[in-house]
């Protein structure tokens, strides 16, 4: 094995583009499609936004079983089929009017981008980097931000001067080229598949990596918490898609809208590369937990302000929901459950956390169709995040018990 500090950053890279395309243009600027979409169409938001469900539903299910795939099959030949799959699916979502084909084109999008979403990435990133593992892992989830805050205004500007259909067709070539370089650049999910270290690799400190977890089990009362936690704090990002319908239901254009999502990507952006740093310096939980309090400011912040630029602030502090699940909850799982069982717990949590989110990009459409405003959506995230205060603390109560037990037991 030979040392090679360069080559790892390299493949930092590449899975920069492949979340920016899996989930930063995929999911995150999904929400300026609503809107004109479902007017031209002539049915409720809720129910066009139903086929983003669908799309992290099946994402959802492709977590379970995607790490199974990518031990059994080259990851470079999964990496062609999905990406060349889900850019046809998503340029054909401009030649259907049918909101069932919706449906079906967002269901072979959500197994496609699962292929190359969250669950493989981190894998990825934990076998290459075993220093400044938190920074590398915000760093790449932070270009989801990026990708959703750049492409949303644009997205909107197209949907405005060329309609919706050829839209979706510029957001299919942007996915393919953010994905080219994953193609073209050779690399291995394990460096020591091509007789490389892992950035930071210390003989001393491999045990330390690969530390030794409490015994994992589905059905402990800690892991079940985490998966709770998982499934209902995700369910909150499913209110930054509608920021757009939120700006119009006030009264506001549709250019201040879009403005409000591209300011949720930015917080989105900032957070993440924030969490990160903070866990490698203060620990995973003091860091999810600054950011879950940060989104409860901004929710505060979207109810009660007067002005558009209190709408800005609030939509950028709203933002930092991201960092829990992209990067918060990959490092806690590693940190609660060890290096050693993170394969088989955190394509667990990737679903719970993908299902929640599924089942929000509909029922807050719903919430406004049915009430008429998003506020009640705001007022169930501010719960929601109480309520994952109180999950983390049990986690870290059984975690520490199970600990204590297996230095007894040794």
């Amino acid at each position: 094995m030979r040392d090679n500090q360069r080559k790892p950053w390299l493949v930092l890279a590449i899975c920069c583009g492949l979340a920016a395309s899996s989930i930063g243009i995929s999911i995150n600027s999904s929400g300026v499609f609503y809107t004109p979409v479902a007017e031209d169409l002539g049915i409720l938001r809720g129910t066009f936004s139903l086929h983003m469900t669908i799309f992290s539903l099946v994402t959802a299910l492709s977590a379970l079983f995607v790490p199974r795939l990518m031990t059994r099959f080259s990851y470079k030949l999964i990496l062609i089929i999905s990406i060349t799959t889900t850019v046809i699916a998503t340029a054909m979502m401009g030649f259907v009017n049918n909101i069932y084909a919706f449906y079906l084109l967002g269901a072979i999008r959500g197994l496609a981008t699962g292929m190359f979403s969250i669950v493989p990435l981190t894998m990825i990133i934990n076998e290459w980097f075993h220093q400044k593992h938190g920074f590398a892992t915000s760093f790449v989830f932070g270009f989801s931000g990026l990708a959703g805050s750049i492409c949303s205004p644009i997205l909107s500007q197209c949907i405005a001067f060329v309609g919706w259909q050829y839209a979706y067709v510029i957001k299919a070539l942007i996915i393919a080229v953010l994905c080219l370089p994953a193609i073209f650049y050779p690399f291995a999910i394990k460096p020591q598949d091509e007789g490389l270290l892992p950035y930071g690799y210390q003989p001393e400190t491999i045990t330390q990596h690969q530390n030794k977890a409490p015994a994992f089990r589905l059905m402990q009362v800690g892991f079940i918490c985490f998966f709770i936690l998982a499934f209902i704090n995700t369910m909150i990002t499913g209110m930054t898609q509608h920021f757009p319908g939120f700006a119009e239901s006030m009264g506001l254009s549709a250019t201040i809208g879009a403005t409000l999502l591209s300011a949720g990507m930015i917080g989105n952006i900032v957070s993440k590369l924030l969490i990160g740093s903070m866990s490698d310096y203060f620990g995973p939980v003091k860091a999810t937990l600054t950011m879950m309090t940060t989104n409860m400011l901004g929710m505060i912040i979207l109810i009660f302000s007067p002005s558009v630029i209190g709408l800005y602030l609030g939509a950028f502090l709203f933002g930092s929901i991201y960092s829990v699940g992209a990067v918060g909850l990959p490092l806690l799982c590693k940190y609660f459950f060890g290096t050693e069982n993170y394969t088989r717990a955190f394509p667990m949590i990737s679903f719970a956390s993908n299902f929640g989110a599924a089942l929000a990009l509909s029922i807050v459409g719903y919430i406004y169709d049915f009430t008429g405003s998003y506020m009640n959506a705001f007022l169930i995230g501010i719960v929601i995040n109480g309520i994952c205060f109180g999950l983390i603390g049990i986690v870290m109560k059984y975690q520490r018990q199970n600990q204590k037990m297996r230095r007894d037991e040794e």
